[in-house]
């Protein structure tokens, strides 16, 4: 530490480093950036520069050995993640590591080792548990089931006991994303090994943390490993969620839509701006602010409609790429809220909000869909592979 500040390096200074990772940082007062990495110096030098990194180097080995830094941001081709936690953990580092934690539960158990024996903290970025949106969705859903409301005019069939499917929830994700969405070094099954491992780690996460301490039993996937699939997730307490993921879709409306159902009730997070509630009486929709919005003097609502009006006015004023258009209009997804619950664990010495054994469960499930899909089965989730025993 320097003072009370925690002392980091940032390792990859790609595009989501300079979108996520870096400018949540640089507006931390406790947080000082010592370090931009990056094998192309001049990615690096670009980010230090822009970001108050105070040294650019190529090499992450150049600084692992730094007694100053307390952590690293990892934000690299997956395949990396193993060799720098390893290294980061050999030499005392915290990490924060992207999303997968690792391509494989034999790449995963590794890590987990590494992190037992350095005795660090590691995080994972699978921030959509951490969107405030998400958070305040399972605080209603949890309400509920809880103490039950539902509106008078609800019709009970009252010839029959109730059945124990029931008593369950289901939670439906939808995913619609261009394919253009994913350049090569995402497909290829060496470095990012396709949609299902790179991108739906996040809502199998999602999933496991909405209805924990429920615990995944059972898979079954269909489709195309590598972009288009579906995944159905079972568990323990008779839960179960649905992922449909589809890269055919359009940029011109948001990406991701939630819905739980449970005991005559309808939870609906519309792309982490707005939640709706059905079949409770009393309960209100939720709106929540954007994390960066270029357009809330021209419209100050918040949202689902109002992000639909912004998102409207940014692509009609766009130059031919939508990505040259500078002005900022970003959901707040979680990634800052992550950042900070890490940060809380290494001063406070607690757990990280999404520790190594949430990144091994994210990935064991994915390989498991892409098996099933291979296999055309149904496989089960093994206890043994959920909670290895690392010596």
């Amino acid at each position: 530490m320097r003072g009370n500040k925690l002392v980091g390096a940032q390792i990859g200074c790609g595009a989501f480093a300079n979108a996520q990772h870096l400018p949540n940082m640089a507006s931390m007062d406790d947080i000082c950036i010592k370090y931009c990495c990056d094998p192309n110096l001049k990615n690096a030098q670009s980010a230090a520069s822009k970001f108050g990194g105070e040294q650019a180097v190529s090499d992450y080995s150049q600084i692992i050995q730094d007694t100053e830094l307390d952590f690293l941001t990892v934000a690299t081709p997956h395949d990396m993640h193993l060799p720098i936690v390893r290294a980061a953990a050999a030499n005392g580092k915290n990490v924060f590591c992207e999303k997968p934690m690792a391509l494989s539960l034999e790449e995963s158990n590794e890590i987990i080792r590494a992190v037992k024996h350095g005795g660090i903290k590691l995080c994972v970025d699978l921030n959509r548990r951490m969107a405030p949106s998400m958070l305040a969705l399972k605080k209603r859903y949890l309400e509920q089931l809880a103490n039950p409301k539902h509106n008078s005019w609800r019709y009970i069939e009252t010839d029959r006991e109730e059945l124990p499917e029931e008593k369950t929830s289901h939670f439906l994700i939808r995913i619609q994303d261009e394919s253009s969405s994913y350049r090569m070094i995402h497909l290829d099954p060496a470095h990012g090994g396709g949609c299902i491992i790179g991108e739906s780690v996040h809502w199998l996460d999602l999933a496991c943390w909405l209805f924990a301490p429920a615990r995944p039993i059972e898979i079954t996937a269909w489709g195309n490993v590598r972009m288009n699939h579906g995944i159905f997730l079972k568990f323990d307490n008779g839960n179960s969620a649905t992922l449909d993921f589809s890269s055919c879709g359009t940029f011109d409306y948001p990406k991701e839509l939630f819905e739980i159902t449970s005991r005559a009730a309808l939870f609906r997070n519309l792309f982490f701006v707005e939640n709706r509630y059905y079949g409770i009486p009393g309960l209100d929709s939720e709106t929540f602010p954007l994390q960066a919005d270029d357009f809330k003097d021209s419209i100050p609502q918040e949202g689902f409609d109002a992000f639909m009006a912004k998102n409207l006015a940014k692509n009609q004023n766009a130059g031919g790429n939508i990505r040259n258009d500078t002005r900022q209009l970003v959901v707040d997804k979680g990634h800052r809220n992550m950042m900070q619950g890490f940060f809380d664990a290494i001063r406070n010495n607690t757990q990280t909000p999404c520790d190594e054994y949430c990144g091994l469960q994210a990935t064991l499930l994915a390989q498991l869909a892409i098996q099933s899909i291979k296999c055309k089965s149904t496989l089960p989730v093994l206890e043994e592979e959920l909670h290895p025993a690392i010596l």
